[in-house]
């Protein structure tokens, strides 16, 4: 049995919330008996099959007119933390270029400066 939560968004489509795949195991479970589940969710047999796209990311409904579940595909969206992370990435790499730019300059320099001067 695997429980559901959801939020209803229209008479024949409602958004799930939340998924425990074990609620009534004694050590794993919610602790709450069936009934206790059934007062705010409901316990269903199975998931359907989640198919990966690259760039999408898989939101579950749940029909409670048929009990028919789906999922719907929409643009994974990056959190911010993604944002940051890749910004901090790009600001590392800027900050290497710049490091191996100044080297460059520094080796310039102390090459002119060692050259033996003309007489």
């Amino acid at each position: 049995m695997i429980y559901i939560q959801i939020e209803k968004e229209t008479e024949a489509q409602a958004f799930v919330t939340f998924i425990h795949y074990n609620p009534l195991d004694p050590t794993e479970g919610l602790g709450k008996t069936q009934e206790e589940l059934l007062r705010t969710g409901l316990l269903i047999e199975g998931l359907p099959a989640v198919e990966r796209k690259a760039g999408k990311d898989a939101k579950l409904y749940f029909n409670p007119q048929t009990k028919e579940l789906w999922y719907e595909y929409v643009d994974d969206v990056p959190s911010p933390l993604e944002d940051r992370l890749k910004k901090v990435e790009n600001d590392i790499s800027e900050n290497k270029q710049a490091n191996l730019d100044t080297q460059e300059a520094v080796l310039q320099l102390y090459e002119m400066v060692s050259q033996p001067q003309p007489k």
